[in-house]
Parts: structure tokens; sequence; C-alpha cells
């Protein structure tokens, strides 16, 4: 016997010896269910799967064993025998019904098309979870269960009669109710129904005012219907969980501002937690507050413990190369990159090194670097491309950038990423009608690309031209992709265009508010003088060019206005 058997055997010898007896128990396999089992699995083997799909159900019913039904519904799979699956995992919730028996009913139901039964057992498959943030997450993963429904609003249409009988029976418990509540809520976001989303997720907030499901739920749908946000605050208190997702949700949607406050908040809150120190830099970063973030991706390095968590602590260090970037502090930043060991951010390292030569003057150097990044796959090598693209645009090089795209797009013309940004780099040449004429070729390939909208919607604005057609571009890329600041900025410039100053003035501020970056600044300051408020505009706009020197378009409002 090799060694390690033997040492093995030994050591179980062992174990068996010093425990303490334990008598036999009794098998609950008899002499006839052994013999059912046996039956059932010799016809599976001969390739009688209904035949041995009907014995080992009949064990399954008389045993109410789990291992057993799950037997049944494969045996009834392999032989394609849709229906017969269904009736087994029918049988199995309906006799046990367990978590697994829920979910086996679940997919089965949705798998065949029988949408109007899924409901119910969707809500056991809920009512089983630990707790609101666990039920929320499978709410949210709803469209991945739906994902070969075609029509998105044959579920809520399905579904929602039994789901309102539910929520509306007296006889009920409140749980219960308002999970029907919440699962109607999140049909009808799958739907795009945001109208009755809202309304369902109030209705179970009222249901349970004590409860957090409601709150988890309109993180997802506040992107797209803002009012939803209302539900979140009154749940934070005391739920740490809760305040991290929604100051995530902020982030997300790029509401920079807000997202810095929720985080700054939790830091307090949570002083020994170093994730929120990480998220402070990257928003501090990305508002151009390059001290402060140097300063909080140091504190988060300090908390990570000394062995393993490389990834963690490689990610830390590129936050603390940008922070130094940002400084204009190149030394110390090369220091640092020549400092971090080789792995898997690689291609991050040479696109921050290239960054700063680019910023040196080095912008032949830093293509060549970026060229020589791997580029085995498509994917490696449009990421390639679309760094050496960012480095040539840092560098005001837009001609170069939009020849790199051009050349690209000759290989893969039906690329909507590379034809979203070569429509950018058109628009800033001037070549507004190559611009549009890109940005319609994505939105042919995609309809739901809002970006490309909301830019087509823009530049119409900035233009000054069809601005019927831009705001309609504007407020549906508003819809699908949520109200991003600058999805609303593009709205309250078109308002502005239109002459609907009041108007104008709540968009803009709105998205200064979220994230003050220097166009949306631009924006708003230019509404401001219009309306005689030049000193509230002259402030803005230095405020703004005190964190981008070097903007363009804010160089190029305080001259023309004379701010």
């Amino acid at each position: 016997m090799p060694l390690r058997k033997t040492l093995l055997a030994l050591c179980l010898f062992a174990a068996q010896a010093q425990a303490a007896p334990t008598p036999p128990q009794p098998s609950a396999l008899d002499a006839p269910l052994f013999y059912q089992l046996l039956i059932g699995e010799l016809e599976a083997q001969r390739g009688e799967l209904g035949t041995a799909y009907q014995v080992l159900l009949d064990a399954a019913r008389r045993t109410g064993d789990e291992g057993l039904y799950r037997r049944v519904i494969a045996l009834a799979l392999q032989a394609r025998a849709g229906t017969e699956a269904y009736a087994g995992a029918r049988a199995w919730r309906q006799q046990t019904g367990s978590l697994a028996a829920q979910q086996h009913v679940v997919q089965l139901a949705v798998a065949l098309g029988r949408l109007e039964e899924a409901g119910e057992p969707l809500i056991d498959w809920m009512e089983q979870l630990g707790d609101s943030a666990q039920r929320a997450g499978l709410l949210t993963a709803l469209p991945q269960l739906l994902r070969n429904v075609n029509e998105r609003e044959r579920p809520l249409n399905a579904m929602e009669p039994r789901l309102a009988e539910i929520r509306d029976a007296h006889e009920a418990s409140k749980p219960r109710r308002q999970l029907a509540a919440c699962l109607i809520a999140a049909l009808a976001l799958h739907a795009d129904n945001e109208a009755l989303a809202l309304n369902q997720l109030r209705q179970a907030d009222r249901e349970l005012p004590q409860d957090a499901l409601p709150a988890w739920m309109a993180l997802d749908l506040m992107r797209r219907n803002p009012d939803a946000e209302a539900i979140v605050p009154p749940r934070l208190a005391g739920n740490i969980p809760l305040h991290t997702a929604y100051a995530r949700a902020l982030s997300r949607d790029q509401r920079t501002l807000e997202a810095l406050e929720q985080f700054e908040a939790l830091v307090r809150l949570e002083p020994e937690q170093p994730a929120h120190r990480y998220a402070l830099a990257m928003l501090q970063l990305d508002i151009r507050q390059p001290q402060a973030a140097l300063s909080n991706a140091e504190l988060y390095l300090a908390a990570l413990p000394e062995a393993g968590h490389d990834e963690q602590r490689a990610l830390a260090q590129l936050l603390k190369v940008q922070a130094l970037t940002q400084l204009q502090r190149w030394d110390a930043a090369l220091a640092l990159l020549d400092a971090m060991p080789a792995g898997t951010r690689d291609a991050d390292l040479v696109f921050r090194r290239a960054s700063i030569e680019a910023r040196q003057g080095q912008l032949a150097k830093a293509r060549e670097r970026l060229r020589a990044l791997p580029r085995e796959s498509s994917e490696q090598a449009e990421r390639a491309l679309l760094l050496e693209v960012q480095v040539l645009r840092d560098a005001n090089q837009w001609s170069a950038a939009h020849q790199v795209l051009e050349e690209a797009l000759r290989d893969d013309p039906t690329d909507t990423d590379l034809l979203y940004e070569h429509a950018l780099s058109a628009e800033r040449l001037g070549r507004f009608d190559l611009m549009e004429q890109q940005l319609r070729r994505v939105l042919e390939l995609n309809p739901r690309h809002h970006h490309a909208m909301n830019a087509l919607g823009y530049s119409l604005a900035d233009r000054n031209t069809r601005l019927a057609e831009a705001r309609e571009l504007i407020e549906r890329a508003m819809a699908l992709g949520g109200h991003e600041p600058a999805v609303i900025d593009s709205l309250g410039w078109v308002a502005f265009r239109e002459g609907r100053l009041d108007e104008a003035e709540r968009w803009l501020r709105r998205a200064h508010r979220a994230r003050p970056d220097a166009e949306i600044a631009a924006h708003l300051a230019e509404l401001l003088y219009s309306q005689g408020k030049s000193d509230e505009a002259r402030q803005l706009a230095r405020e703004a060019q005190s964190r981008e020197p070097e903007n363009a378009v804010l160089k190029a409002l305080r001259k023309r206005l004379g701010l």
C-alpha cells in the first residue's frame, strides 16, 4: 500500500478508536425500495427513460427524498421531456416545499413558457432566503432568468394577476404581501414600466415600513426614476450594507459628489473598513482632488494585511500613480510604477507610464510603448487601441486619434465601441456630418445605445439646430440609460437653447451638484451669465478652472464672456 494511503488509514483508525461508539442506525432503504431503485436505474441504463422516470418518481413521492427528485428531473430532461420534468419538480415542491424544489419549479416553468405559474414559487423562494439583501439580489437577477423570453412585457403580463391577488389578500401575511408587490415591481422594471415599479415599491414600503427590501430595489430603479430614491434614506440608519450599496449606486450613476458624501459618512461609521477609503480615493480623483485621493489610497494600503491581497495592492498603487500624475509629480509617479511588480495589471502600468510620457512631450515614445502591448485576442487588441486613442486625446492630438480609429474600423466596421469613439473624434474635428453618420450607425446596430443618443442630441443642441429632435434623442437616452449627469446636462443645454431658462437652470444645477465636471460647469456658468448672475457665473468658472486649468471649454467660455 502506498505510504500516503497507509498513513491515512492509520489516522482514520486512530480517530475511530478514540471516538465513542455509536449504535448502528437503521436505514430507510427497505427491500422493496431497494428493488424499486434498482429497477429504475436498470431501465435508465437500457435507455427506457420513460419507464425509469415513472419508477423513480413513485419512489421519490413515497420517500420525499430530494436526491431522488433531482434524479427524476434529470432523467426527464435527458429524454427531452420538459413537461414530465416540470411535473416531477411540482411534486417535489408540493411534498417538501424546499428551496431547491422552488428553484426547479421556477426555472422549468420559465423554460416551458408557463410564466403564469412561476410567480407563487418565486415568492416561496424569496421567503426562504435569509434577508432583504439576498431577496433583492434574486429580484435584480430576474432579467437573467428571463433572458430567453422574447417580449420584455410578457413576464409581467403573465405573472401580475396572480401576484396581485397575493398582494391584496387580507389573509396573507404582511411579509408575503410585500414580496408579491416587490416581485411585480421587478417585473415592471424589466418591462421598462418605471411608473408601475415605483408604485409597487411604495406599496411594499407601506406594508412593512421596517423592512429594507423596497429600499434595496429602489437602488436599481432610481437610475431611471429619481423619485424612487426617496424610499432609500429612511432605511439607512443602522444598515451598513444598504448604506454601502446606496453609496455605490450613486457612484454607478456618476453622481460623484453625492457618492463622496456617503462614503465619507461610511468612513465615520466604519473606520476599520478599508474599502471605503479606496472608494473615496477613486471619487476624489474623478473630481480632481488628487491630494485627498493620495492620502486615502495610502490609508487603504496601510490597512491591508501584509500577506496576500496583491490585486488590491496593485489597484491602490495605480490610484496613487493617478493622483501623482494629476499633481504633475511625474518623477514620483514613474518611480512608483518602476517599483510595481509585473502581473495582471501590466496593461494598466503601461498606459499610466505612456500617459505621463505624453504629458512630458514624449508622445512618439508613449505610442510605441502602447503598440507593444499584447494583441493576441480581439479584446486585447481593442483595449490597446483605445488606450492609445485616450493618450492621444489627452495630448490634444485629436486628428491622430481619429486616424487610429479610422484604420481600426476598416477591419471591423460594425464595432459599436469603435464607431462611437470615431464619432466623438469627428465632432471634435468639426466633421459633424461624419459624426452624425457614425452615431446613427451605432443606433442602427444597437437601438438601446443611450450614450450615442445623448451624444447626437447634445451635438444638435450645442450647434443650436434641430432642437426638437435633439430633445427627443436626449429624453430617450434618459429613459434608457438613467439620469446620469451627462444626460441631465444635455437636457439642460437643449432647454437653454430653446429659451426655457428656468427649466435649464433646474437641470444644469442638478447635473453640477451630482458631478462638477468642467463642461457642466461651463454650461451652468453661461446660463447664469445670460440671466444676469455674472458674479455667480464668474465664481463657478473660476472654481472649475482651478480643478482643470487646461480645459479648453472653460478657457473659451471665460474669454467669450469676459469672466
